[in-house]
C-alpha cells in the first residue's frame, strides 16, 4: 500500500493523485508498478527454468529497491547454490589442494625476484652460519673424543 508523501496517508490503490491532498503521485504509482513487473517477470523466468536471467531480473528489481524481501531471498539461494557447487566440484577441489601444495615454492620464488642485492646478502650470510656452525660442531665433537 502506498503512502502519500505530502500528507502521509495511504492510498487506497494504484491512483495518480491523491484523493486527500490532490498531490500527483504518478512518479510512486509509476514505480510501484514497475517493481511490481519485475518481480512478476523474474519469477516467470524461474517457473520457465531461466535461472540465469531470473537471476538478472532480480538483481535488477534490488538497483531499484535494494530492500525487496523477495528478490533479496531468491539472489541469496542462487549465490548459496553457486558456492556449495564451488565446494564440491571435483575441479575445484584438485585446484585447492594444487594451490596448497605449491604455496611454499610462491613464497620462495617471491623472495627470489624481488631485491636481487637482499636475497644475495641473506643466501651468504645463511652459508656462512651453515659453515660456521658445521666448524664448531665438528670442533666440539673432537674436543669430546680426546
Amino acid at each position: 500500500m502506498l503512502t502519500c508523501p505530502m500528507c502521509k496517508k495511504k492510498l487506497r490503490g494504484l491512483e495518480k493523485e491523491c484523493p486527500n491532498c490532490r498531490t500527483d503521485v504518478s512518479l510512486l504509482v509509476h514505480y510501484v508498478e514497475d517493481l511490481r513487473d519485475g518481480l512478476a517477470r523474474a519469477e516467470e523466468l524461474t517457473r520457465a527454468g531461466e535461472l540465469g536471467e531470473a537471476v538478472w531480473a532480480y538483481l535488477a528489481v534490488l538497483e531499484v529497491d535494494p530492500d525487496n524481501a523477495t528478490a533479496r531471498r531468491q539472489v541469496g539461494q542462487v549465490a548459496t547454490a553457486v558456492r556449495q557447487f564451488d565446494q564440491t566440484a571435483p575441479g575445484r577441489r584438485w585446484r585447492k589442494k594444487l594451490q596448497k601444495q605449491t604455496r611454499f615454492r610462491r613464497w620462495m620464488a617471491h623472495w627470489g625476484l624481488e631485491g636481487e642485492a637482499v636475497s644475495g646478502l641473506l643466501s651468504g650470510l645463511l652459508l656462512f652460519l651453515l659453515v660456521f656452525g658445521a666448524l664448531l660442531i665438528g670442533y666440539f665433537i673432537g674436543k669430546a673424543s680426546l
